[in-house]
């Protein structure tokens, strides 16, 4: 390993994520054309915002001019918790029950890193973004070896399961790149069997418009309708929670993620006595102001309505 590599690599590590691999930055092609294909045939429901700057995501030089290495990075979230089985208790995601939001906290790690990568050589540039700009952080993570791309569509590393979340760096500086990592999905389909609304279509493919964490968190309608919740008020890991290498978890030390009291393990009846007031001062930088007061309430009342 060059000492560049190493350097960055240390400092990843310093910062507080889990694993930090290397790619060659290049034109996504492949991928390109498969996000072409899944857009057009509507699997990305009303995420209009996924069609904008095609070339962008398979392009990273027309974000950074000279870049010459992407970098992407792995941050863990799961902690030792679990959702309750509870039929009166509603599920919520696991990267959402901390008090901060995760862009917030990563993206301070980040600024850590790139300030290294900008020491280590004279004209040194580099750009970060967690899951917030046009990159195909998926697509990089998979050609790095940082995971592969699992059949429930999320990243999959065989010693830290998915529970973690990809950042990437762009860079100028040109560093070895590393290597894809076999699939180790193999014949399995827990994750496409575990499904209750077949939003996991296929191998690899996934309809958001069936699935519950678009539903309860990027559905701006009033009603949600064409599915059950099944319990999940924002977000859903039920894909993530039945494959095997997510067992047993590796956790995060970072308290961010551990569970907030306010609504870890509270009733329908607790969450939905929240005035808008109330949900906007106990949510405040955390990832359920996403979804809106007026989508909670919208997620709780279905959720519970379905167990009656």
């Amino acid at each position: 390993m060059s000492d560049l590599k190493e350097a960055i690599k240390q400092k990843c590590v310093d910062a507080g994520f889990s694993n930090a691999q290397f790619s060659k930055s290049e034109l996504l092609s492949a991928e390109g054309k498969q996000l072409e294909a899944w857009l057009l045939s509507g699997h990305h429901a009303s995420m209009q915002w996924m069609e904008r700057n095609p070339q962008k995501r398979i392009d990273t030089s027309l974000i950074l001019e000279d870049v010459q290495s992407v970098i992407s990075l792995a941050y863990l979230y799961d902690t030792p918790y679990e959702n309750s089985e509870n039929r009166n208790i509603p599920k919520i995601s696991r990267y959402a029950w901390g008090r901060r939001d995760y862009h917030n906290v990563i993206k301070s790690k980040l600024k850590q890193v790139c300030d290294v990568i900008e020491s280590l050589q004279e004209g040194a540039r580099s750009k970060a973004y967690v899951d917030d700009g046009p990159v195909m952080d998926k697509a990089w993570a998979a050609r790095s070896g940082l995971g592969w791309m699992g059949k429930n569509t999320n990243i999959i590393d065989n010693k830290n399961g998915s529970f973690f979340f990809i950042a990437t760096i762009l860079t100028n500086l040109s560093i070895e790149p590393d290597h894809p990592v076999e699939d180790l999905c193999k014949d399995c389909t827990l994750c496409i069997n575990a499904c209750p609304t077949s939003a996991l279509f296929e191998e690899y493919k996934l309809d958001a418009g069936l699935c519950i964490s678009f539903q309860t968190i990027e559905n701006r309608s009033q009603e949600i309708t064409g599915i059950d919740l099944h319990g999940w008020i924002f977000g859903c890991d039920i894909c993530q929670d039945v494959c095997p290498f997510n067992r047993p978890g590796t956790f995060t030390d970072d308290e961010n993620f551990i569970p907030n009291n306010m609504i870890f393990g509270k009733s329908y009846d607790e969450l939905l006595s929240f005035s808008e007031d109330d949900f906007k001062e106990t949510f405040s930088g955390t990832p359920l102001m996403r979804t809106k007061y007026s989508g909670w309430k919208r997620n709780l009342t279905k959720a519970l309505n379905e167990t009656k």
